[in-house]
């Protein structure tokens, strides 16, 4: 790489930070989260929920709005099993839907949960909701009758922030963060408690790498947190990754687990090597906080790539290819890495 060195960094500083593919404008205002429709090969449509109540369809073949629907108010999390819809307002009010009918979704079943942020996640059939006094429901998300509820043995814990799916040596558990800083893993099939670590307040997002038992949580400052779970469930906090400015709406890592994202409520999406935790670009596109990232699972065709979708409180969700320039920050990494450690020759 030497004899090139010059023109190769160059070459990376001209590629540096890099488009986005697209943007898809409307009139969506504040956009709370993000889901991807898909099928078994490609990725082909995007939903947004939205502050003011409307869940957008965008069609990926053509990046146009294939349907708008006002489905309540301040949606802060939405799940899709077609035919199915499961919206999720701030006030704690959850809905599920019958999608068939495009011109009016019909309204099936509801469900009362705690106000606020806390975004559910679906496990199996079932739906994990944040419930009040810190404790969780869990329901089945097709009938959205009760299954079981679980309260954790610590007291005064505040609002459930946060919640993420976890795989610990072939068994299945999750993460809930809470206001408090507390973050504990609870057994999915039994519903007990099996493990507990106190990081910093107001814990925003959580993201777990189950192939290494290695995960990171986002919180109100200007630090990210790096702990790992080992087979007995022991919880160890391993390191923190300064950010510039206080603040992390969400973290989420790619399902190659090389590229570790963290939404800033600057605006700005930073990029992290998730082997190394050292950050590969800032991406600077949106104005207001960015709320949600989201990475296709499939191929989209028109991009014909696998995608990242940043969306932002200035109502703009950014569609970004990086199978190609994280792999020039990889690069450029190394190079930064060689020069330290030789001397140039003479």
């Amino acid at each position: 790489i030497y004899p090139f060195k010059n023109s190769f960094l160059t070459l990376i500083m001209a590629l540096l930070p890099p488009d986005p593919l697209y943007h898809l404008r409307s009139d969506m205002g504040h956009i709370h989260n993000l889901h991807f429709l898909s099928n078994e090969q490609v990725t082909t449509h995007l939903l947004a929920a939205t502050e003011d109540g409307y869940v957008y369809i965008w069609d990926l073949q053509i990046n146009r709005v294939a349907d708008k629907q006002k489905l309540g108010t301040s949606i802060q999390a939405i799940h899709c099993i077609p035919p199915h819809l499961i919206t999720q307002e701030k006030s704690g009010l959850v809905k599920l839907w019958n999608m068939e009918n495009k011109n009016d979704y019909q309204s099936l079943k509801e469900y009362q949960c705690t106000g606020g942020y806390c975004r559910s996640i679906i496990i199996n059939d079932c739906l994990i909701l944040p419930q009040n006094d810190s404790t969780l429901d869990i329901i089945n998300f097709k009938t959205f009758e009760k299954i079981t509820a679980l309260t954790p043995s610590q007291e005064k814990l505040g609002y459930v922030m946060c919640l993420e799916k976890v795989e610990i040596d072939n068994n299945l558990f999750f993460l809930a963060g809470y206001e408090t800083g507390d973050v504990i893993l609870w057994n999915f099939y039994t519903g007990k408690q099996c493990g507990h670590v106190q990081l910093k307040e107001y814990i925003t997002s959580i993201a777990f790498d189950s192939v290494i038992g290695r995960g990171v949580c986002g919180n109100s400052s200007n630090v990210l947190q790096v702990f790992t779970i080992d087979k007995a469930c022991n919880f160890k906090l391993k390191c923190e990754i300064s950010i510039t400015n206080d603040g992390c709406n969400v973290v989420r890592l790619r399902s190659d687990r090389k590229i570790l994202a963290c939404g800033g409520w600057d605006g700005r999406l930073r990029l992290f090597s998730w082997k190394s935790l050292r950050l590969l670009v800032v991406l600077n596109q949106h104005k207001k906080s960015v709320t949600d990232v989201q990475f296709s699972p499939n191929i989209v065709p028109e991009w014909n790539s696998n995608i990242m979708t940043v969306a932002g409180g200035d109502g703009l969700i950014s569609l970004w290819n990086l199978s190609y320039n994280c792999n020039v920050y990889f690069c450029l990494f190394l190079y930064k890495s060689n020069k330290r450690h030789h001397n140039p020759v003479s």
